[in-house]
């Protein structure tokens, strides 16, 4: 639809809105369309760039995403949503201290921005630096004290530092906040584990698997501890789930071949393990890509 009986900014603002509609329909072919538009008619439009850098990161384009959140910065140098949105396109192409640089340009202009703390965290988490992440949580947490994203993640920096029962305290709370956050369970579950409290962390599991039936993770970790209490039929149970939901699962083959070797079924453990050289030599040759921060 053209518009052409109206000022240039009432033009560009008018395709910006369709772009914004079209997004919130799932359209983003449309969306697109409509960003361009408003582009091309006012070719100095940050907020467009910044847009539909969003709809080609939803799409997977992080190269794309990064060439319009850069030309959103170029037209406005204090955008901050710009540069933490960049920082998420940095992060799930790998470029961990990129991601690092633009979460900070994010905070400097907005020191209260936190979601950029969350995601600098989670950053700082990928490059081994724990205690920093750490940091980006607290002050997430103190910026928004009911923030759920912020909790788990700090768990999760405990956690990776042994520090299972600070993780714990984390978890609790964001069970507390949103009880049927299935990833809280899974993850309090690992802690207990670690702290040989194994009945307990099989409770946590078993609770991730009710609100979440189709995580194969959760399989596997439930799996591993019924191996290392030698109940390798149950434990088989849980990797057969966990190859149902996820057939390619180099680990789940792995482990359930070790319980068939326990078991005495060394036809099928050679099995899985045949199937464990064949899946991660097919990985060797393709890469999967790195895993997306939580925002």
């Amino acid at each position: 639809m053209m518009v052409t009986n109206r000022s240039k900014p009432e033009r560009a603002g008018f395709y910006y809105n369709l772009g914004i509609a079209y997004y919130a329909l799932g359209q983003f072919e449309n969306a697109i369309e409509g960003y361009d538009e408003a582009i091309r008619v006012n070719p100095e439009y940050p907020e467009a760039y910044h847009n539909r850098g969003n709809v080609y990161h939803d799409l997977g384009q992080n190269e794309h995403a990064i060439e319009d959140y850069d030309q959103a910065i170029k037209y406005n140098p204090e955008y901050s949503a710009a540069y933490n949105n960049r920082g998420i396109a940095h992060y799930d192409l790998g470029e961990h201290w990129r991601a690092i640089n633009d979460y900070d340009e994010a905070i400097r202009i907005n020191p209260e921005y936190v979601v950029a703390h969350n995601n600098r965290g989670n950053a700082y988490l990928a490059v081994g630096e724990q205690g920093r992440a750490i940091e980006d949580y607290d002050e997430a947490i103190a910026l928004d004290p009911e923030n759920v994203a912020a909790y788990s993640n700090r768990g999760t920096a405990y956690h990776a530092l042994g520090e299972n029962e600070r993780a714990i305290e984390d978890y609790d709370e964001v069970i507390r906040i949103n009880p049927d956050y299935a990833a809280a369970y899974n993850n309090r579950g690992n802690a207990y584990n670690d702290l040989e409290q194994h009945q307990r962390a099989i409770e946590e599991y078993d609770e991730a698997i009710r609100l979440d039936p189709n995580d194969p993770d959760v399989y596997i970790n439930r799996g591993n501890i019924l191996s290392g209490m030698e109940e390798y039929e149950r434990a088989i149970e849980d990797y057969n789930q966990a190859i149902r939901i996820s057939p390619d699962y180099s680990d789940a083959y792995h482990n359930r071949g070790i319980a068939f070797h326990r078991l005495g079924l060394y036809e099928e453990s050679e099995g899985d393990m045949s199937r464990v050289a064949e899946l991660r030599s097919t990985a060797d040759r393709d890469p999967s890509e790195q895993d997306a921060p939580a925002e």
